[in-house]
């Protein structure tokens, strides 16, 4: 299971807001806060994508692994490369310029079967 994180120096905070989707099947959406500001840089429509992992790099950036339930497609998974300060991303080789785009992107990058 994902659980709440902060960047290493505390100013960008993910927390973890989660539901059970099946018996013992939880999916945990993320939501990416500024704590100096209180503005929440990413916050998903979709409660359907649930985070894996996150890992800090920096203070500033941070790489979500995160799937979609059911979990019907390909990748598995979809990895996103954050940057807090600028608020951009990319997912794959694509530039995100807006992290409001960066589920449209994500969605973009699995294909159901």
């Amino acid at each position: 299971m994902a659980s709440d994180s902060s960047s290493p120096d505390g100013r960008f905070q993910i927390a973890i807001s989660a539901w059970e989707a099946r018996m013992s099947h939880w999916i945990e959406t993320p939501t990416l806060t500024d704590s100096t500001t209180g503005e929440r840089l990413l916050t998903f429509t979709d409660s359907h994508w649930s985070l894996d992992q996150a890992t800090w790099t920096d203070d500033s950036h941070v790489v979500l692994v995160m799937r979609k339930y059911p979990g019907n497609h390909k990748p598995v998974d979809v990895t996103a490369h954050v940057d807090c300060l600028a608020r951009t991303a990319s997912v794959g080789t694509r530039q995100v310029n807006s992290l409001h785009e960066l589920e449209r992107a994500m969605d973009s990058a699995i294909e159901f079967y």
